[in-house]
């Protein structure tokens, strides 16, 4: 008897172990889910939200969005758009969270509270009792079960809980607003090591339905593959003596998502990536003035594909890559 007490404790350990180790979230760090979007503006505009793991527990929510901006450059006629009309978009240099109560919604818009204050009561809501607990009416879609808050779901609560399953994949994504551009980055940790590590671009159409209406393409250049027509006909940049030049007629021997994928790979075999520097905007460098070995096929702009992979990393937990 004795014996098989013994036997059942050191299953029962054993099941306690796995227990611990085998939970749904296995790497610590914040994963994020996006949507992009039209703002009711006529510019662009980005939802953002992540879940924060600790200790293989959520910790906290973070919901916040990037709207853009519009301006008439050319076009007499402001009352009626016609073709002739030419509208420029940007970025806003801030999110609702970091416009805070410069946002106005509360001057301006008459609301309860601002926008920023009641994003984190929704943050709250979904931390204290989950993300299925928050309700909203069928109509208007207003988030009408969390006190203190009266703005509707943009997307907030799909996007909770697709950070909650890209928490258990540990695969972790950051975006980065830039022009009209939006740079995207994503990256697959299992077991201390990075599995899959991607960068793409998704851009504004060239040609709108509307001038005065932004829209985005259908496919990010990673999709677009061989379709994004940079191979064979994009001008080529040759470096050389610390100078990229671009070429008077050669065009660009590799397709854009072969060089982002060069980067990566570099990335994913090397573990280097806060020293990655561009020159002169192009290619990558650690020493500021001569190409990686193995990325001279790398031309493209890079600057901001570097800031992309700092802030992927920045989102693991320290301690969860080897």
């Amino acid at each position: 008897m004795k014996k098989i007490g013994l036997l059942l404790l050191v299953v029962f350990a054993s099941i306690a172990l796995f227990g611990c180790t085998q939970g749904e979230f296995k790497v610590d760090g914040e994963f994020m889910a996006f949507e992009t979007s039209v703002h009711t503006n006529g510019a662009m505009q980005v939802t953002m939200v992540s879940v924060i793991i600790k200790n293989g527990e959520i910790v906290g929510y973070n919901i916040d969005a990037r709207q853009g901006t519009k301006t008439q450059t050319a076009g007499a006629d402001t009352t009626e758009i016609t073709t002739d009309d030419v509208y420029s978009f940007a970025w806003n240099t801030k999110t609702k969270k970091q416009l805070g109560d410069a946002y106005n919604m509360v001057t301006y818009g008459n609301a309860i509270a601002e926008w920023y204050v009641q994003a984190g009561r929704i943050e709250a809501a979904m931390l204290a009792n989950g993300v299925d607990s928050i309700t909203t009416n069928a109509e208007t879609h207003v988030i009408d079960n969390v006190a203190g808050v009266t703005i509707k779901d943009g997307g907030y609560l799909a996007l909770a809980a697709e950070a909650v399953e890209l928490a258990k994949l540990g695969k972790f994504q950051t975006v980065y607003c830039s022009s009209t551009d939006l740079y995207i980055g994503s990256m697959v940790v299992a077991k201390g090591e990075i599995t899959e590590l991607t960068l793409d671009t998704l851009q504004k159409k060239s040609t709108l339905a509307n001038p005065a209406v932004f829209e985005w393409n259908t496919k990010t250049k990673q999709e677009l593959g061989d379709d994004y027509n940079m191979e064979g006909v994009g001008g080529k940049y040759v470096f050389a003596n610390g100078v990229w030049t671009a070429h008077a007629t050669d065009k660009s021997a590799n397709e854009w998502f072969k060089q982002a994928n060069l980067i990566t790979n570099y990335v994913m075999e090397t573990g280097n990536v806060y020293n990655l520097r561009a020159i002169g905007g192009r290619g990558i460098s650690v020493d500021g003035a001569t190409l990686v070995d193995g990325l001279a096929g790398v031309t493209i702009k890079t600057e901001t594909y570097i800031i992309v992979l700092t802030d992927l990393f920045a989102n693991v937990a320290t301690g969860q890559l080897k």
